[in-house]
């Protein structure tokens, strides 16, 4: 039977101090696809726009990893016009997409900011002058804001991907019984430093079976959306429990979801980003993610739950955040039966010899995130008979 199913995505938020200014230039996609198809579609958002999006037409083809055209581009309808807050899907055109292969999404755009979408490091979104949707041979502009990007992530010690506009989602028509794993998080996982090594894994284990949508959002809460008080308006996006259903539930292709949420609840508040009387209720908090698990459950879907890691080293940790980790992690470990298994993160990257710490070879600079042999560790704890 075909059905269409995800071959990426990304969870759309406000780019901020990210966004592009209006102009007339083609936006080029460039992935890799862990399924095949015979057909593709995308989907196109603006839903945290304030203005119109004036849309000079959209083609897909197959490409190599530089995004250099290697097959005809097929073009595919979509509407002139893609108003604020409004999200709009392709017709669907005829594109033979072998399993492993890269392809490529270009859309033209004639006018209007481009103020919503997500910063993702597991695609290439390259940009170029006027119409170039056909165009064999990429030619990718920098922008000020890259090496503004670049300050910033030296500065505050934590990656800060490439941001990448417009783009929702790419399904292929698939008759291969292919579904999407959906990672639904912050950014522990938005940084792909595990969710990337761990779609290797499953690219490797299960060629062509699953394909890996990371839907995860950096500074994202369960219970609040982005605080009023954090100069990035609406950057870390609604809270997890509202857009469940958006990111997660309207998507039938999805079999498996790994749920990681709930550090930003306990770190964000009393700093830049949370004002002091936005501390949590550890029930009410883990409640939620029972619940985001139950609905994710009752919709056919197998949810792997995550515990939080440990947070005392970051510039924003203190012990009383830490022993609120502690309550989360020990609620969710005793309750694990509220999800079809659990991934003790917590536990996987703690440091044996210093409770509450987490192993200091496994963080970043800003001794929270993962780095790559953080990411490596997590990626590989995970139980890929659980996807089986």
């Amino acid at each position: 039977m075909q059905q269409w199913v995800q071959t990426w995505g990304q969870a759309h938020t406000a780019l901020s101090a990210f966004s592009f200014a209006s102009g007339c230039r083609t936006l080029r996609l460039v992935l890799k696809s862990n399924i095949g198809g015979t057909a593709i579609r995308v989907r196109l958002s603006n839903e945290f726009g304030r203005d119109a999006v004036i849309l000079g037409g959209v083609c897909a083809a197959l490409c190599d990893e530089e995004g250099v055209l290697t097959s005809d581009s097929v073009d595919l309808d979509a509407p002139a016009f893609l108003p604020a807050g409004e999200s709009a899907v392709t017709s669907e055109g005829a594109l033979r997409v072998p399993v492993g292969s890269y392809l490529c999404v270009s859309v033209c755009v004639n006018g209007g900011p481009l103020q919503s979408g997500n910063l993702m490091n597991n695609a290439r979104c390259l940009m170029m002058h006027g119409d170039r949707r056909h165009s064999i041979f990429p030619d990718d502009l920098g922008r000020f804001k890259d090496m503004l990007r670049g300050a910033a992530s030296t500065l505050l010690r934590m990656k800060l991907p490439a941001p990448i506009p417009l783009f929702d989602t790419v399904e292929l028509l698939n008759a291969d019984g292919a579904s999407s794993i959906v990672v639904f998080g912050d950014s522990l996982s938005q940084q792909g430093f595990w969710v990337n090594p761990f779609e290797e894994r499953i690219r490797d284990v299960f060629p062509g079976r699953f394909s890996v949508i990371n839907r995860s959002i950096g500074g994202n809460r369960v219970l609040r959306d982005t605080s009023p008080v954090f100069p990035l308006k609406g950057f870390y996006g609604v809270r997890s429990l509202n857009r469940l259903r958006r990111d997660v539930l309207q998507y039938p292709d999805i079999s498996h979801a790994v749920l990681e949420v709930g550090v930003n609840d306990v770190l964000q508040f009393g700093t830049v980003s949370g004002r002091s009387n936005e501390k949590p209720d550890i029930d009410i908090l883990t409640q939620g993610i029972f619940s985001m698990a139950a609905e994710m459950r009752a919709n056919g879907i197998r949810v792997m739950g995550t515990t939080l890691p440990y947070i005392i080293d970051h510039i924003d940790g203190t012990k009383e955040k830490s022993d609120l980790v502690d309550q989360v992690n020990e609620t969710l470990r005793t309750n694990a039966e509220a999800f079809d298994a659990l991934l003790d993160l917590g536990a996987i990257v703690a440091d044996p010899d210093k409770p509450q710490h987490a192993k200091r070879e496994y963080l970043g600079g800003d001794k929270l995130h993962f780095n790559e042999k953080g990411g490596d560790a997590v990626a590989n704890a995970v139980d890929l008979e659980f996807f089986r």
